[in-house]
């Protein structure tokens, strides 16, 4: 699979739904969006609705969504479109989406200058030898570290479906995390973005 980034300028002028090898990202600065909406998640929203428009060439008022167990929205299809898989976050001013037509994907950007208990955190989130590594920094390096790990955790666990309602001791999840591929991607200074996708489709 291979990450492809496109702007808005590709959502009006005929944009294809993504091939199977590949994984469509927009990361955008929210104010370029749409000037209606006051607050960056409305922003990311009414993007996410257009996109999703543009992929499958139905209005955006007419688009359906599920949710998973844990609250992980889908797109339901009629029947007169393929299904699209797709992610959203925003942090700070930026919002970020992806795309697939064939695996599930998730994405996760922030913004590493708000402050988090990075040791606590990590103990309770990371793989365990993932926290350790970073108990061991020193506090000037903890940070954009973190932010890294934090990044790939939340990427796959929102690809995943489950969000923070699982843990890395899970032996299951451990294993599933193996079926994965996760990428960071060029980002704003001060925002670090990234990217997962399933390799291994589940029986």
């Amino acid at each position: 699979m291979k990450i492809k980034q496109l702007n808005l300028q590709d959502v009006e002028h005929c944009l294809h739904l993504p091939e199977n090898d590949e994984v469509h990202v927009f990361l955008l600065p929210a104010h370029t969006v749409d000037n209606l909406h006051k607050s960056v998640h409305e922003a990311s929203h009414s993007l996410l609705l257009r996109i999703l428009s543009a992929y499958t060439g139905k209005p955006a008022e007419s688009l359906a969504f599920s949710k998973g167990p844990h609250g992980k929205p889908a797109l339901i299809s009629d029947g007169t479109f393929p299904l699209v898989q797709f992610n959203l976050s925003h942090s700070g001013a930026y919002i970020a989406l992806a795309f697939s037509s064939y695996a599930p994907v998730g994405i996760d950007i922030e913004d590493t200058s708000r402050n988090a208990r990075f040791d606590q955190v990590a103990a309770r989130v990371f793989l365990p030898e993932e926290a350790a590594a970073l108990a061991r920094l020193p506090e000037e390096e903890k940070r954009s570290c973190f932010f890294r790990l934090w990044t790939r955790t939340e990427s796959f666990l929102k690809g995943l479906g489950t969000g923070l309602s699982v843990s890395f001791s899970d032996k299951k999840i451990q294993k599933e995390y193996s079926f994965w591929t996760i990428e960071e991607i060029p980002a704003p200074a001060g925002y670090i973005c990234t990217v997962s996708y399933r390799q291994q489709l589940p029986l």
